[in-house]
């Protein structure tokens, strides 16, 4: 991309003002020095003007041109001290490294180093010395201003990069803080219409009066759909995390319990169709009662079971024969209670507890709850 309009007016005026300062130095040292400075001289430094106000808009025209009157200065019979057509160059350099393409500036800057290695070996006067010094000065200049360009640029972009990630993470931030309201007013919603279904049910199993019991019958209705409209409302919304996967993965899970040395015997006996909250929640069950075993049992085998009693259940087993023992990881204990919260969504129910051998688990799940 090209420099914009109107670069090229600011260029052209900075590179008249550059150029008349280095006549007005040409006239006093040449007059000074008693030298004849027209037409060579005078006509030379005015290569200057188009050198650097094409600078940004021609780069490689302004340094073709800059070598041009380099190798005018430096073939001249009578040689000045005139600092300002120096400067010039060097500001020019640093302007092809600041402003022009990578390619583009290598090549200036080589031009401009033939031009005056040109002049000194046609004059016969090429020292290796001042060679070295002409290269390290012209190159200098130019890789100078390229490198600080560079290190501008990574900054700028650093920046840029820094400003773009705090925009993502402010929004990121205001999307999980929505989540978590809806979960929570999802939680205090769903515990109230549990609550509401569980007493109308238990209500109009004890009235005797057909339309009390009807009316109940319909409030526990109302309550259930209710609390489906819920939980697909907060699937919109987001799970907590990821959804679990179903009764499918139940032997990859095993596979990385036997990994911390449980032996599991799993058994399956379940039929397609299950659905798929349903199935994460089984998938939820297994879960927590195999990783309470690792974290609190002594036992080094476990049994897990997944059946259908026939009447619309599923029905979850898990449990141990082992001794219990202290955990050797901190959990939250809140496992159980979220997994029995979720169950009761359902229109489920979990018991979990220790027997006269081991611990066990066992979620009743109604197929047809989602």
């Amino acid at each position: 991309m090209g420099p914009p309009r109107g670069v090229w007016k600011r260029d052209l005026a900075v590179a008249a003002a550059i150029t008349m300062v280095a006549e007005a130095e040409l006239l006093l040292v040449g007059g000074a020095a008693g030298v004849e400075i027209w037409p060579g001289w005078a006509l030379t430094l005015l290569l200057t003007l188009p050198a650097l106000a094409l600078r940004r808009l021609a780069p490689l025209a302004a340094a073709a041109l800059a070598a041009v009157g380099l190798t005018l200065q430096l073939a001249s019979v009578e040689q000045l001290g005139i600092a300002t057509p120096f400067l010039a160059l060097l500001f020019l350099l640093a302007s092809l490294g600041w402003h022009a393409p990578l390619l583009q500036g290598l090549l200036g800057t080589g031009v401009v180093l033939a031009g005056g290695l040109a002049a000194e070996i046609a004059a016969g006067s090429a020292a290796p010395g001042d060679a070295v010094v002409n290269v390290v000065i012209i190159a200098g200049a130019w890789g100078a201003a390229f490198l600080l360009r560079r290190a501008t640029d990574r900054r700028l972009l650093a920046e840029v990069a820094a400003v773009v990630e705090a925009e993502r993470s402010a929004r990121e931030s205001v999307q999980a803080e929505r989540t978590r309201i809806a979960h929570e007013l999802h939680d205090s919603l769903a515990h109230a219409l549990t609550l509401i279904t569980l007493q109308a049910g238990s209500a109009g199993e004890r009235t005797s009066e057909p339309a009390t019991r009807d009316l109940l019958g319909g409030i526990e209705s109302t309550a259930r759909a209710a609390l489906a409209d819920l939980e697909r409302m907060l699937r919109l919304v987001g799970e907590r995390g990821d959804e679990a996967p179903g009764i499918g993965a139940l032997p990859a899970l095993v596979a990385d319990i036997e990994r911390c040395g449980l032996a599991v015997d799993l058994r399956l006996d379940v039929a397609d169709g299950v659905p798929g909250f349903v199935a994460s929640s089984v998938y939820r069950v297994v879960q927590e009662g195999l990783t309470n075993i690792v974290r609190h049992s002594g036992s080094r085998r476990a049994r897990v079971t997944v059946t259908r009693d026939g009447q619309g259940w599923l029905v979850v087993s898990v449990e141990d024969d082992g001794p219990a023992r202290p955990s050797p990881v901190d959990g939250s204990g809140r496992g159980l209670e979220g997994l029995q919260e979720r169950l009761s969504l359902l229109g489920g129910a979990l018991r979990s507890g220790r027997r006269a051998e081991g611990w066990h688990l066992e979620a009743h799940i109604p197929v047809e709850a989602a």
